[in-house]
């Protein structure tokens, strides 16, 4: 006769129980797969963006099968570094500009963050940022901070076919964040409303995201500025307007 275990048993009500050895696979899965996700990013860090998933697995001393398995493909692999990756920073620079004391302040500890993250790991975000959008990921399946009240809601479904970039929906977190420092900050009688809050924080994010990634691909031969300066001109920028420093301020015309 077959010995039942407790945990195969129906629950009170009649409800079947959760398998035990099912949860055990199943968070050893998870944690397998979180390991491999890690492994991968230093593999990355450390080979390049254009690594294949070859190079990939015998740095990580398993096999191509094994991310295969757990990935799919190079792209499956790729989405998953990326939402690990873009999640943590994102964390990052939320838990930054809540620990500013000013609008200013929000924005120089995002920036600062930000370019602190490419500058550390530029190989493991251009991996990131090359992934092609994917068709079946939707607005639908992506939370953002709402940017009236700090919250997070769902949006409804993408009218475009649903294709999102990782990176995109990094951006557009990230300009959540930015609104909600200018709302945070900012007396109520000079806040913008929306739409126009929505396209300043897009156009900013913009900005900051291109001035970042130009920054990290600086040639070589190129003398660059440190990140402290970095930092200081995008924050510049802006906070104060995109002008370039010494450039001269164009007279008003007369009232």
């Amino acid at each position: 006769m077959k010995q039942v275990d407790a945990t195969d048993s129906a629950a009170p009500g009649g409800t079947p129980a959760t398998d035990g050895r099912s949860s055990r696979w199943a968070r050893h899965r998870a944690q397998r797969r979180i390991e491999l996700i890690r492994t991968a990013r230093s593999a990355v860090d450390e080979l390049g963006a254009q690594a294949s998933m070859e190079e990939i697995a015998t740095a990580c001393q398993t096999s191509k099968s094994v991310y295969y398995r757990y990935f799919g493909d190079k792209a499956g692999l790729q989405r998953a570094v990326g939402e690990y990756t873009v999640t943590r920073m994102r964390d990052r620079l939320e838990e930054a500009a809540r620990a500013a004391g000013s609008f200013e302040d929000s924005v120089e500890a995002m920036v600062a963050e930000y370019l602190l993250s490419i500058e550390r790991s530029a190989s493991v975000y251009r991996f990131v940022v090359a992934l092609a959008p994917d068709p079946g990921r939707s607005r639908h399946d992506r939370h953002r901070a709402e940017r009236a009240r700090g919250e997070r809601k769902e949006d409804a479904p993408a009218g475009d076919g649903g294709e999102r970039w990782l990176i995109q929906e990094f951006t557009e977190s990230v300009s959540g964040l930015l609104a909600e420092a200018h709302v945070r900050h900012t007396p109520a009688e000079r806040r913008l409303e929306e739409p126009v809050l929505s396209y300043w924080a897009a156009s900013t994010i913009g900005m900051v995201r291109g001035a970042g990634e130009a920054w990290m691909n600086t040639p070589g031969d190129t003398e660059r500025p440190s990140r402290e300066r970095m930092t200081e001109l995008i924050v510049g920028w802006a906070v104060d307007g995109l002008r370039p420093p010494g450039a001269p301020v164009p007279e008003q015309p007369p009232t």
